[in-house]
């Protein structure tokens, strides 16, 4: 066994803070969210971790990320409450964007603030909870574009 301390050491050029990081599973590699609002895609299976790819954010800002297990698809939740889809092979944005709006009833017309949670089912992949500052969850079906269950919770700070 090896002694504990630090493997590798790296740094985002910009300097910008790490919000967030994701692995990506048995593929050596690594995803990060800055506090820059951009997205690198890191190679770990080499002597010194190299950036390959960025992805930066310039309408707004990154508040969650999530990627399934072995999935192509990173979901990336935003300070204005709408999911990107990010392909993890291209590093291109999908153009799939789940909009606040459409994922809240429209009846609510209230902003349900950023996006704070983000998971998939694991009973289907074609199914993400989007959890957003205010208590509102909502069960998004990624084929049919609509939302299958919305929870709303008035107090929040409950939670806590």
């Amino acid at each position: 066994l090896g002694r504990p301390g630090v493997d590798c050491y790296c740094q985002h050029e910009s300097g910008a803070a790490v919000l967030q990081l994701q692995f990506l599973i048995n593929e050596g590699a690594l995803v990060s969210a800055s506090s820059d609002d951009t997205l690198h895609l890191w190679n770990l299976r080499q002597k010194r971790p190299a950036i390959l790819h960025s992805l930066k954010f310039n309408r707004e800002r990154i508040t969650y990320c999530h990627l399934p297990f072995q999935s192509k698809w990173l979901y990336v939740g935003t300070e204005r409450g709408n999911t990107h889809i990010v392909n993890i092979e291209s590093f291109i944005l999908s153009g799939y964007v789940i909009m606040w709006n459409k994922a809240i009833e429209l009846s609510t017309k209230t902003h349900p603030g950023p996006v704070v949670h983000l998971s998939d089912s694991p009973r289907d992949e074609g199914k993400l909870l989007i959890g957003y500052e205010n208590g509102t969850v909502v069960f998004w079906d990624l084929k049919s574009k609509r939302a299958e269950l919305r929870v709303y919770y008035d107090e929040v700070s409950d939670f806590y």
